[in-house]
């Protein structure tokens, strides 16, 4: 997309800041990277998820201008190649779950985008993350499966029943659904929308259905 190229020139002929102390070099200084608590977990069950796993929370500071770095202007998707070896280490750390994962063929999805948020973003962060997982870990992914049909508003300022409302019906499934499919996803806060995107394909068939995600707000 032109937007990501526009975005590759600007990285490269403009310097970057750190984001936690402005030290110029880096987006993220080696010393404010270090000061990231990794906090990883296995969250309860809910609605349609057997298990979601989260690895940095949202209240720390530098996770949150991480996060409006790569989600709002000026959308910089490179924050997650400082962000992702947390999620990477901690799954390596985790050999009975991708263990488990790879006997049961578990396929990744990761939720993804509206087309004119994709165009506006010029990435979907999720994707991006599942990718690095599927490589990492030899796993399955597939991105043609789970759609996202409607615009919806930010979720950001919306109560919890807002959110559940704002994402209701937003699914679609665009082709045959695995039995066994981890969803990925950037942020958990209330689980809205991972929940949505459950119910919509455990109804096309799924059994079994994990989450992990970046960070829980």
């Amino acid at each position: 997309m032109w937007i990501n190229k526009i975005k590759k020139l600007l990285d490269i002929f403009l310097p970057s800041n750190c984001l936690g102390c402005g030290k110029s070099g880096e987006l993220i200084c080696p010393t404010c990277l270090s000061e990231i608590i990794l906090t990883g977990q296995y969250l309860p069950s809910f609605g349609n998820l057997k298990k979601i796993i989260t690895v940095l929370d949202y209240d720390q500071p530098l996770i949150k201008k991480a996060i409006r770095s790569f989600k709002y202007p000026p959308f910089n998707q490179n924050i997650l190649n400082y962000l992702i070896p947390f999620l990477i280490e901690f799954l390596r750390y985790s050999p009975t779950t991708i263990d488990y994962l790879k006997k049961n063929n578990f396929v990744l999805i990761p939720i993804p985008l509206t087309k004119r948020k994709l165009a506006q973003r010029g990435f979907n962060q999720s994707e991006l993350i599942a990718k690095e997982i599927a490589t990492e870990f030899n796993l399955n992914l597939n991105t043609k499966i789970l759609k996202k049909i409607k615009n919806t508003r930010s979720q950001t300022n919306l109560s919890p029943e807002e959110r559940k409302n704002n994402v209701k019906n937003v699914f679609r499934i665009k082709a045959d659904c695995p039995t066994n499919l981890v969803l990925v996803d950037d942020i958990l806060t209330t689980g809205a929308t991972l929940a949505e995107a459950a119910k919509s394909l455990h109804q096309a068939g799924a059994k079994e259905i994990w989450g992990i995600v970046l960070m829980r707000g």
